[in-house]
């Protein structure tokens, strides 16, 4: 019989997992984008090509999220109907006791914030201990949060701006993720409520 603490560290593993494997495809997005549309904009002289490249690499990304997010916050709430089910009549799966996976809003925040996580690690040893490494896989795994500012800087008027500014373009994933979690959540939830009205209608004994 799980004791406790056993019980919270379980759901917390659970929750773990659970988060990752919202933030995994997010991730690779950000890799595939940076490696390919924004780099783009370093190669490229020309500066109105230049920043169109960027704002459009940025575009796709943050319409990834969206995607992701709405996919994440609609499958949560299927969890949520399913364990609430299970629960009603005496489950023994841990998934559902423990609540594991199901939506809160919270957990939009999280789970696009997990997927900044190799950014902001890279982007902090940056900052404290500059070196040739992490330059080089900023630039070329997280050029969405890197080469704005690069941009910015190449104006005659701005100059060299200070590294930590980078990470102020975290909390825009952040953000679309949670709204895009909410709304996917609440769109499950209106269609699920279609379901059952009609599923009462039709179960409606006729006169």
């Amino acid at each position: 019989m799980e004791t406790t603490d056993n019980k919270k560290s379980n759901k917390i593993l659970y929750e773990i997992r659970d988060m990752l494997t919202g933030a995994a495809f997010p991730i690779m997005l950000q890799l595939i984008f940076s490696t390919s549309i924004i780099l783009f904009a370093d190669y490229n002289e020309e500066p109105v090509l230049q920043v169109f490249v960027l704002v459009f690499g940025e575009i796709l990304l943050a319409g990834a999220y969206v995607v992701f997010g709405r996919q994440n916050g609609l499958a949560a709430y299927r969890r949520t109907v399913l364990g609430e089910k299970k629960r009603a009549v005496g489950t023994a799966d841990k998934r559902a006791l423990y609540k594991t996976g199901e939506y809160a809003l919270w957990k939009g925040f999280v789970i696009g914030a997990v997927s900044c996580v190799p950014f902001v690690v890279f982007q902090f040893i940056q900052c404290v201990a500059p070196n040739i490494v992490c330059e080089f896989i900023l630039k070329y795994a997280f050029g969405w949060a890197v080469y704005p500012f690069i941009v910015i800087s190449e104006a005659p008027s701005v100059g060299n701006l200070s590294p930590w500014l980078n990470f102020i373009w975290v909390v825009i994933p952040v953000c679309i993720h949670a709204l895009a979690y909410y709304m996917g959540a609440r769109g499950e939830k209106k269609r699920q409520s279609k379901v059952e009205e009609a599923q009462k209608i039709k179960d409606k004994p006729k006169r």
